[in-house]
């Protein structure tokens, strides 16, 4: 009698070698309602919030569904892109989810799509299995990280109950259109009737089109934005921006709640810190900030909190970027660097702008009137700006895209102070 084999159960890095086969940007509804409708609908057990926005959209669901837990009401996060581990993408009950886990749910996925012959992409499968593993562990809210604008976007495929807007500026024009008032259209035409639209910028002509937007679709404006005003560094002990976003999602979360937090659930609130926000690290006594700003708008934020923090040390700049990207304008922010690194995001599964080309096309200077460097490999790029920044007594920002933070952070956070 032949003996029964059973199939060993797929291992992490299977899994996610097998994501990473199936990333690709393609538009459009068909295969994810397909294959959510194959896993039994588990967004029908979930109240769903989706967050949309240029930048801040992470932070921002974290802190949302962080608050929503504190108070009682189980709830997760799917956020995008990951920076150092594919369980960056799926947190529940304001933690991480387990390699094991994610690596179980996503290969059943991956596994029904194949079968039923939908071709679905990597986000559509992490989409899918993120509600699956919320459906699974029986959350009430689910917070969704839109990941490309959001009329086409596989989060937009299921039906939110409100949508938080964080912010609106120029970035992935290419999908979304050439100006604010396009892109803004995009982002919110999730609005459904009947939903709650919660806004994140003061932003006058963003709202405008916010009001217009919500009064044609039907749905409301359950709290305008007034100025969330930006904690100090020193007394948030994060960067302002992102203590910033961290109160967007408090207070979103209490507009859904119907009420404000009291004192005791103000302090149970988890505030997951996301990799390459802001992350300070310090490498042969020169402090290094990695954050994965990658547009203009994000970028002169990033600036603003540095020289905030490090006043006027010289600053020297690592920065990689990605195709569809602002470069000139974001070249033109980081015109008070030197020295200026031009280098290769990690990972980024061809979409990684060629550092020489930049160099070639752009011709950047740094603060000094010196031609960028190019070096391609992103951790001999931050050796040597650190090496540079040692005799200067300076500052190292590696900035750009989450890909070349990344690229950095395997490296960084494997030194010791």
């Amino acid at each position: 009698m032949p003996l029964c084999v059973v199939p060993a159960r797929p291992s992490y890095e299977a899994v996610c070698e097998e994501l990473d086969r199936r990333r690709r940007i393609t538009l459009g509804f068909k295969r994810i309602v397909a294959l959510l409708k194959l896993l039994d609908n588990p967004q029908r057990s979930l109240r769903i919030v989706q967050v949309v926005g240029t930048n801040g959209k992470g932070t921002t669901a974290v802190a949302l569904a962080g608050t929503l837990e504190a108070v009682g009401q189980p709830s997760g996060a799917y956020l995008s892109p990951h920076v150092l581990s594919y369980t960056e993408r799926v947190m529940l009950r304001g933690r991480f989810v387990a390699e094991e886990e994610f690596a179980d749910t996503m290969h059943k996925v991956i596994q029904i799509a194949d079968t039923n012959d939908v071709p679905a992409t990597q986000f559509e499968i992490l989409t899918s299995g993120a509600l699956v593993m919320f459906r699974d562990a029986k959350l009430q809210w689910a917070v969704l990280e839109a990941g490309l604008g959001a009329r086409y976007d596989a989060t937009s495929a299921v039906e939110a109950v409100a949508v938080v807007l964080t912010n609106v500026g120029l970035d992935h024009t290419e999908y979304l259109g050439d100006t604010v008032e396009e892109i803004a259209e995009e982002k919110l035409a999730s609005l459904r009737p009947g939903s709650l639209l919660i806004l994140g910028t003061g932003d006058p002509q963003v709202n405008a089109i916010a009001r217009e937007v919500s009064t044609r679709v039907g749905a409301s404006i359950a709290v305008e934005y007034k100025e969330i005003r930006e904690q100090p560094y020193h007394k948030t002990g994060t960067a302002p921006y992102l203590a910033c976003n961290e109160l967007l999602g408090r207070r979103a979360a209490e507009v859904l709640l119907g009420h404000s937090l009291r004192g005791a659930e103000r302090t149970t609130v988890r505030m997951e810190r996301l990799p390459a926000r802001f992350e300070v690290h310090k490498v042969s006594g020169v402090p290094v900030v990695v954050d994965g700003a990658h547009n203009p708008d994000g970028l002169k934020a990033v600036l603003g909190v540095v020289r905030e923090t490090y006043g006027d040390r010289p600053l020297g700049v690592v920065f990689g970027t990605l195709n569809g990207k602002d470069v000139g304008s974001m070249l033109n922010i980081l015109r008070e660097a030197y020295p200026l690194v031009l280098t290769y995001p990690v990972d980024a599964g061809g979409r990684a702008l060629d550092p020489g080309w930049i160099e070639e096309v752009y011709t950047p200077r740094d603060a000094k009137g010196r031609g960028a460097w190019v070096v391609n490999d992103v951790v001999v790029a931050l050796r040597t700006l650190v090496e540079e920044m040692e005799k200067e007594g300076g500052v190292a920002l590696v900035t750009g895209s989450l890909y070349t933070g990344a690229g950095v952070l395997r490296w960084l956070r494997g030194q010791r102070p």
